[in-house]
């Protein structure tokens, strides 16, 4: 759960700064981007499979987490999660997959509707992620490294860059592998293809969450 917040933050913070040119996958970063800044849900929906983006994120997310548990774990002794083995991990993700994935739908929802955060992040906790996603923008920046197009698949590189405030150094640096596809002759984005890369430093990050929270 605390990888998955932390992988939603992060994948939004790349469209807020991200931008592109001409007809291209590079133009549907910058309609994400846009509509991200308008807080335009249909907008974004035109662009982003939601549901495939996080279910693919969240299956890829598990498979590495169970792989690396012990390696995790050790790292962390102190996050129970991580004090099992790899069926563990698998499982409970598993059985917790809908309640997971629909925090997720709701915190980007109440990022959509502009719903305040309360002092207190237990009481409406998808309000907070929700508002640490726009302070995450507010000190990040991003630049698309490299595309690359086959038929009517394309990866996107991106390069998200935090400053040099406490919460920008949190952010640090990250690589994502955007994955998009033509879909009736529109780009959307579909996955995230190098969750392998971005899982061990996500967990980092995630862990200083769980610690805040």
């Amino acid at each position: 759960m605390k990888f998955f917040l932390a992988a939603s933050l992060f994948l939004f913070t790349i469209f807020m700064t991200a931008c592109g040119n001409n007809d291209s996958p590079e133009t549907a970063t910058k309609e994400i981007q846009s509509a991200l800044n308008q807080r335009d849900f249909e907008k974004f929906s035109a662009r982003v499979d939601v549901e495939k983006l996080f279910a693919q994120i969240y299956q890829d997310a598990t498979v590495e987490l169970a792989a690396n548990c012990e390696e995790f774990g050790k790292k962390y002794p102190k996050d129970p999660y991580f004090q099992h083995d790899g069926a563990f991990i698998k499982n409970y993700n598993e059985e917790h997959r809908e309640l997971h994935l629909d925090f997720a739908r709701k915190s980007m929802e109440a990022y959509f509707a502009k719903v305040p955060p309360s002092e207190n992040p237990h009481e409406n906790p998808y309000a907070y992620v929700a508002h640490e996603f726009e302070r995450l923008h507010n000190v990040s920046t991003a630049q698309i490294d490299d595309v690359q197009i086959k038929n009517n698949s394309a990866t996107v590189t991106v390069d998200v860059q935090g400053d040099s405030t406490l919460r920008g150094m949190f952010v640090g640096s990250l690589k994502f592998k955007l994955g998009f596809e033509k879909i009736n002759d529109k780009w959307k984005l579909t996955k995230i293809e190098n969750i392998d890369e971005l899982t061990a430093p996500i967990v980092d990050r995630a862990e200083l969450i769980w610690i805040n929270l």
